[in-house]
């Protein structure tokens, strides 16, 4: 008879669940060490036998598929803007975040495997603002929605943070209201513009 409550996780589904816990905190650690990820890295990390790793992520893609939502979750990126308001709202946010693991996410942006991770969501990414911004670009020509866009998702992400963070010695919530300020004039300019 099976006493496993249908809501409640098996053993097993917990004993996974750790498993996939200690493989994401130990490529982490990788990543904020500098060193080069490798299945043995993250198993020796993690403490988990490497077959194991395997049966859990067979691939890197799989284990850096999964390692982008386990380090936005923990970081609390903020939700997608929907609106260019929201575009501007949510910048401060977005740099808290940044700043909750400010070594794991320049990690993210110079370790060629956290390049990686990240250029493979740089489409979803660009989705995120074109969308958001359809407002504001519907009166705009082809370049120049491309120019307002990449001038916004620049501003707007992990390397636009460090830049004014690095080069221009702001702090977190300085880098933030400089950020709003810089989308805010993109997105006034954007709609003064008529086709």
């Amino acid at each position: 008879m099976n006493t496993e409550s249908p809501l409640r996780p098996s053993a097993r589904q917990e004993l996974a669940a750790a498993t996939r816990e200690r493989a994401m905190n130990a490529l982490a650690a990788v990543l904020r060490a500098g060193g080069e990820v490798t299945f043995e890295a993250i198993a020796q990390e993690a403490a988990v036998p490497i077959r194991t790793l395997y049966r859990h992520f067979p691939s890197k893609d799989d284990l850096f598929g999964a390692f982008w939502p386990w380090m936005n979750e923990r970081i609390e990126m903020p939700s997608r803007p929907t609106t260019p308001e929201e575009v501007i709202g949510h910048i401060p946010e977005l740099y808290a975040a940044f700043d909750r693991d400010d070594p794991l996410v320049r990690a993210m942006l110079h370790n060629p495997h956290g390049r990686a991770i990240r250029n493979a969501t740089a489409a979803a990414r660009r989705e995120k603002f074109a969308s958001a911004l359809q407002e504001v670009t519907a009166s705009l020509n082809a370049y120049e929605t491309l120019k307002l866009l990449a001038g916004i998702t620049t501003v707007c992400s992990a390397a636009g943070w460090e830049s004014m963070k690095d080069n221009w010695g702001l702090s977190g919530p300085a880098a933030a209201e400089a950020a709003q300020w810089a989308v805010t004039a993109l997105i006034n300019e954007a709609r003064g513009r008529k086709r």
